[in-house]
């Protein structure tokens, strides 16, 4: 007999896993390329969301959460905008650059080829 109260393991291919884009709205475009973003919530961790985020060529802008992230694939940059006591701070999207972003960045993003990256945010 088993136990069907215990937890299962959980296998996801972040790379291929299709994820749902939708428009990012107007107010976050930055220029005329329509971007689109989408993400899927594979779970938590206390209180800390785990999941797949990707973003279209183009740019956009943030309000940041805490979170870290690894970048899977794609090319980009992400501008850290001076504001609320953060510092100025250019940051380059490639994969395998692991990137630390604090609540309350304000953010540009400019990516040249499809970002797809794995995140842990609160």
């Amino acid at each position: 007999m088993t136990d069907s109260h215990k937890p299962q393991a959980l296998l996801v291919d972040a790379n291929t896993f299709d994820l749902d884009s939708t428009a990012v709205a107007s107010s976050q475009q930055l220029d005329s390329v329509q971007t689109s973003s989408g993400f899927y919530a594979v779970g938590e961790l206390d209180e800390t969301e785990v999941g797949i985020w990707e973003m279209s060529v183009g740019a956009m802008k943030d309000l940041e959460a805490d979170e870290f992230f690894v970048v899977l694939s794609g090319a980009g940059t992400v501008e850290i905008l001076p504001a609320d006591d953060f510092l100025s701070q250019h940051l380059e999207l490639f994969p395998g650059a692991l990137i630390r972003l604090h609540a309350g960045m304000h953010t540009e993003w400019r990516v040249t080829q499809k970002i797809r990256k794995v995140y842990l945010s609160r």
